[in-house]
């Protein structure tokens, strides 16, 4: 830490409408592996790392303006908490139990239920949280990782995590060779100033949904209170609202062979005008209508025509300015694909699907660079945009949010002892929240995480759609 210390800058991050809309919120997945690290590897490294992510200890305000900005003052730092312990539960037991956080120490798997940012200081959001914990007999390791999602969306995150492996895996490669630690190390550099996002281009709104122009032109009452308050009360509302939800987490697999099944039976009822369906836009496609028929059986869709799919995506591939930098903060925004209930009730299977598909695969089409352009104008014109849209989005029953993370690395975060052998969201937020991750290394397929109550999981699992997931 002291290397960080002596390196560490006064500066201030100016957050935008992007990071306001997740500034209340975390980032946070186990990492399994069954090999462990040694604990001084794992903390060096942690610092080293630390020292080219120094936001991480600072401390999020918000300014007269309702934006936010994150002041790192070396006189009064935020430090992530960093613990390394053990615990008395093997790392076969774990595996054998579908890694259940529930046979952990209670001061561990509760971390799970923290959507938000886990700890308040004083008058201070902690902004990261990091817990090792060691397997009896040293048999392996699992990683929990929170970040504040004002500071890195998920490919930021997954930048943050590979970084502290490569260092780490270096340093064991130093060790093990007598080496010099800073010769090994791969220099990056990594782009946090939200500037990079600013355009003075005169922006429209006619590449937006109708459905998202809705949301941000309510401006309602609740959401100009959201906005004033500070992160810490956002926080603390958001922790008191989880702890009296009943919406419960479920993490499933699809195989590989299940998917290409799928792939399989729907292909014949494919539109003309679709020249290709992503593994996103199926297994979206999957997740919607299972969520759909799940809500009409609990009756929960009375009156609806339509049901909405809002897929998050990532703007770094369609911004110019984004080529190549390294963005760390919030770049992700939804697209909405707008699906008729009704097929989804009543069509056979592969019908179903294939309208879905086809529906989410010209959403995703179009999500160009003026879409993404017209978007940020939106989220950043007023200090209440965001709050308009994640309410609008997180709300509304016949809604899914859906989230791709199986480009983002997780797998690759090696620090030293191997690959994870799993890694998983510790926590989803929202009920009907629905993300897709790559799955395992020994198995192959994609790993679902599922955000409902448990009545809409009763159901979903007694849908004929529902042989398709183990």
């Amino acid at each position: 830490m002291d290397r960080f210390l002596d390196t560490l800058k006064p500066q201030t991050l100016h957050l935008d409408g992007y990071d306001d809309g997740s500034s209340f919120l975390s980032i946070a997945f186990y990492f399994w592996y069954e090999k462990a690290v040694p604990s001084d590897v794992l903390e060096t490294a942690f610092y080293r790392t630390l020292e080219e992510f120094p936001i991480l200890a600072g401390r999020i305000k918000t300014g007269n303006d309702s934006r936010s900005f994150v002041a790192v003052d070396k006189n009064r730092l935020n430090m992530p908490e960093y613990t390394d312990s053990s615990c008395n539960v093997h790392f076969q037991t774990l595996k054998d139990a579908d890694f259940d956080v529930r046979l952990l120490p209670v001061d561990y798997s509760s971390a799970c239920k923290t959507p938000v940012p886990p700890a308040i200081i004083g008058d201070c959001i902690r902004l990261a949280e990091f817990h090792v914990l060691r397997m009896k007999d040293n048999s392996g390791m699992c990683i929990f990782a929170s970040i504040s999602h004002a500071i890195l969306d998920g490919t930021g995150y997954c930048i943050f995590m590979r970084r502290w492996a490569d260092i780490s895996k270096c340093m064991l490669v130093a060790q093990n060779q007598q080496g010099i630690l800073d010769m090994n190390i791969p220099e990056r550099v990594y782009q946090h100033d939200r500037s990079i996002l600013e355009s003075d281009k005169i922006c429209g709104s006619d590449a937006l949904e109708p459905e998202l122009l809705e949301m941000f032109n309510k401006s309602t009452t609740a959401a100009k209170w959201i906005a004033w308050f500070s992160p810490e009360l956002r926080g603390r509302i958001f922790r008191y609202l989880m702890s009296v939800s009943d919406v419960r987490n479920y993490y499933f697999q699809l195989s590989s062979a299940a998917f290409e099944h799928l792939v399989q039976l729907i292909q014949p009822f494919v539109d003309s005008d679709i020249s290709h369906l992503s593994a996103n836009d199926v297994i979206s496609a999957l997740a919607t209508v299972l969520f759909a028929q799940a809500m009409h059986k609990a009756g929960r869709l009375e009156g609806e025509a339509v049901y909405l799919t809002n897929i998050v995506a990532d703007a770094r591939p369609r911004l110019k300015q984004l080529a190549g930098a390294n963005y760390t903060g919030n770049a992700v925004l939804p697209k909405t694909a707008v699906s008729m209930l009704e097929p989804i009730l009543q069509d056979s299977i592969p019908q179903a699907l294939a309208t879905v598909s086809c529906s989410i695969r010209r959403a995703v089409d179009g999500l160009d660079e003026r879409y993404c352009e017209q978007m940020g104008h939106m989220i950043n014109r007023n200090p209440c945009g965001y709050v308009d849209l994640v309410l609008g989005i997180t709300k509304m029953d016949n809604t899914l949010v859906a989230i791709n993370h199986t480009r983002f690395g997780y797998y690759e975060a090696d620090f030293g002892s191997g690959s994870p052998a799993l890694v998983r969201p510790a926590f989803l937020i929202f009920e009907n929240d629905f993300v897709i991750m790559p799955g395992r290394p020994s198995v192959g397929g994609y790993e679902l995480a599922f955000t409902m109550v448990p009545e809409v999981a009763r159901n979903m699992m007694e849908s004929e759609y529902w042989q398709y997931i183990h």
